[in-house]
């Protein structure tokens, strides 16, 4: 159910991106009608091949064919474009297709508005800046299509990143790193392929277009199979997490929630987003090694022997050796095996010290520690977060070093609510 703010929001995009539509339809010249249609359906077809990158946000190369629009036909014929490109999207989901009769309306109203004022608002930009639209673009125009297509870009991952935070409840720049950020890249090719789409067309017309509507669908196809990639490592790194928690029933959501506090860290470190991913990565395989711990030792209620801790002691070794033949997570091997080492070094398994513990590794040993205390153990209760918190500063010198100590701080001030363990 929305609220009335969601409503709200969801009202004011609308209206404006009907008025936008309406009022492009008054300045399209008569003649220029049949080729906007044409490249509606163009852009149609690229709709209807969504990549999702989660349940609810997708992505397609129809940037490319809009952009080309600006640049060939100017911002009112191309915000057109876009607006027929979502309304006739046919695209398949969990076996059952999806058209503009079977959406909630106010899904299909706000995503051709919020498209129409994206491709709008870049089409106005290059005009503005002296862009000349049915003309070759390099290299007299490539600045002003290059902003454009960075305006295009933002304006359109903002109206839609404020409408998921909204929908969430979670801070838009939360919102927008997770889902949307890591696109770039995959936006400044399309861009590329649009200004060389837009020049071809002008040069050769219809015939430029079907030659390049082929590479099009390779470059989706190539994201799509990077997409499948990513998450079957996801699939496989939650199966491993899954298996160790079916074995130790004490840990159960441990990995989880040291995930989501050493993003916090890595936040306030400055990590990039991709730099993150690997340490959220970590965060879920940390304990990975004690998938070869016998379940006795494992869950044993009481006290444990010192041969049995000194057996438990060797699981940040077993995950290293279960992770290296593994290219893809060629840091965060070493992330887990020194997970456990302490500043001063009298950590295990190796007894390393100071900076020769990567800060990846302390990020992971401090969330790791925290969600510790706050949970409940065989041998103790649960402490309360200030305490968790108290016990970790005091730390300070001896398991942990003074650089983590600051990040922790910091993230613990700004989450403070979310530093707990049922997440």
């Amino acid at each position: 159910m929305l609220n009335n703010k969601i409503k709200i929001y969801i009202s004011i995009i609308v209206v404006l991106g009907v008025s936008f539509i309406l009022y492009s339809i008054t300045r399209i010249n008569y003649n220029d009608y049949i080729h906007i249609i044409i490249f509606g359906i163009i852009a149609a077809m690229c709709e209807s091949l969504p990549i999702y990158i989660n349940k609810d946000i997708t992505v397609s190369v129809a940037f490319s064919v809009d952009l080309m629009a600006i640049l060939v036909y100017g911002p009112f014929a191309a915000s057109l474009v876009s607006f027929i490109g979502l309304l006739l999207q046919i695209s398949k989901r969990n076996d059952r297709y999806e058209h503009i009769f079977n959406k909630p309306y106010y899904k299909t109203l706000f995503n051709i508005s919020q498209i129409a004022l994206s491709v709008g608002a870049g089409g106005l930009i290059y005009k503005y800046l002296g862009g000349l639209s049915g003309t070759f673009v390099y290299p007299k125009y490539i600045f002003q299509a290059i902003i454009a297509a960075i305006v295009y870009y933002f304006l359109n991952n903002i109206l839609v990143t404020i409408l998921v935070s909204m929908l969430l409840n979670k801070p838009f720049l939360k919102t927008w790193t997770k889902d949307f950020s890591w696109m770039m890249t995959n936006f400044l090719f399309l861009a590329f392929i649009g200004v060389l789409m837009a020049s071809s067309f002008i040069a050769y017309g219809y015939i430029a277009l079907l030659i390049f509507f082929v590479p099009l669908i390779m470059v989706r196809y190539m994201f799509k199979l990077n997409m499948d990639l990513k998450q079957s490592y996801y699939d496989t790194i939650n199966a491993l997490t899954k298996a160790l928690e079916a074995k130790d029933r004490y840990t159960l959501g441990h990995s989880k929630s040291v995930e989501k506090l050493a993003v916090y860290l890595c936040r306030e470190a400055g990590f990039s987003e991709a730099h993150t991913e690997m340490v959220r990565i970590a965060a879920l395989l940390h304990d990975v090694g004690k998938i070869g711990i016998v379940e006795n030792i494992l869950n044993k209620p009481g006290k444990l022997s010192k041969e049995e801790y000194d057996y438990i002691k060797q699981h940040p070794v077993s995950g290293f050796e279960i992770l290296k033949d593994v290219p893809f997570l060629k840091n965060v091997r070493y992330w887990v095996r020194y997970h456990h080492e302490w500043y001063n070094g009298n950590g295990y398994p190796d007894g390393i010290s100071g900076r020769q513990i990567p800060l990846e590794a302390e990020i992971l040993s401090v969330a790791d520690v925290f969600d510790a205390l706050v949970s409940d153990r065989p041998y103790r209760n649960a402490y309360t977060r200030e305490e968790a918190y108290k016990i970790i500063v005091d730390s300070e010198g001896t398991q942990f070093s003074p650089r983590v100590i600051r990040l922790f701080k910091r993230a613990y001030e700004k989450n403070k609510e979310d530093f707990k363990h049922d997440f």
